[in-house]
């Protein structure tokens, strides 16, 4: 369970041992109602479901409150048997409530989200001047002083040497990386995608002036089988199925400037 405290104001008492917390689930959280008024509630721009637990998370720790996970909290959640709501068929609703949240918060960083959807000018997601009237109103950080100051370990795609069409990275600790995810190989058959470890080790890869993706442990390189559909290393040849075509240099958009920030 979670729980968000504000200023002292609107302070919350829990006494259980507690740890922060980045993000959190949507509908499993503890807040003064007092507190929930002030920061401005849920965004009544976003529909049924989706992207509203990171929307307040951000908005939570950016404008000066705090959200912490009690691990010996006991919550009940009782599930519908069917959804109350009225889906829309012509309408993506996690889509549009993400977008929603992008464009409010994200600031400079909502680029990498919507490269990786595959849209270029994002478009009905409603009016979000409210929002942006309650960011102003009170005087929130940068998105990028939580990623600083709450989520220090996240990646940002900006930090890469190579990037492709898939939205899969190299990274410049020579990860083949898509989100926590990383191409593994442990010298058994089989290629996997394992949580990145930053141990270099079975995830360590180089991309080569020749095109070939080099596994530095097992110095073998990555080939692609005929028919395209499975994936093996071998001995380096620089054939045409060992041959991999990457936009180098990172996709465009902003790092961590951490020394910049308070």
């Amino acid at each position: 369970m979670s729980y968000i405290s504000g200023n002292q104001k609107y302070q919350i008492e829990v006494y259980n041992n507690i740890s922060r917390s980045p993000t959190m689930a949507g509908g499993l959280f503890a807040i003064s109602r007092a507190y929930f008024t002030y920061i401005g509630t849920y965004d009544d721009g976003m529909d049924i479901w989706g992207g509203e637990n990171l929307e307040i998370s951000f908005r939570i720790w950016m404008c000066g409150g705090t959200l912490e996970t009690t691990p010996c909290s006991h919550v009940g959640h009782i599930f519908r048997k069917r959804s109350p709501y009225k889906w829309r068929k012509d309408v993506d609703v996690l889509r549009k409530n993400n977008i929603r949240l992008c464009e409010v918060w994200l600031d400079e960083y909502k680029q990498y989200y919507y490269d990786k959807i595959g849209i270029q000018s994002p478009s009905d997601y409603g009016n979000i001047t409210s929002r942006i009237e309650i960011r102003k109103k009170l005087k929130c950080k940068s998105f990028e002083w939580y990623l600083k100051n709450v989520y220090p370990e996240m990646w940002v795609p900006g930090e890469s040497l190579a990037y492709g069409q898939k939205v899969m990275y190299l990274t410049t600790t020579k990860e083949i990386r898509r989100d926590n995810g990383c191409v593994d190989y442990s010298g058994k058959p089989g290629i996997q995608m394992e949580l990145c470890h930053q141990m270099r080790g079975n995830q360590e890869w180089e991309y080569r002036e020749d095109n070939t993706l080099y596994h530095v442990f097992s110095q073998k390189c990555l080939e692609i089988s005929q028919d395209g559909q499975t994936l093996s290393m071998n001995t380096c040849l620089g054939t045409d199925h060992q041959i991999w075509l990457w936009n180098r240099g990172g996709p465009q958009g902003p790092t961590r400037n951490w020394n910049s920030l308070d």
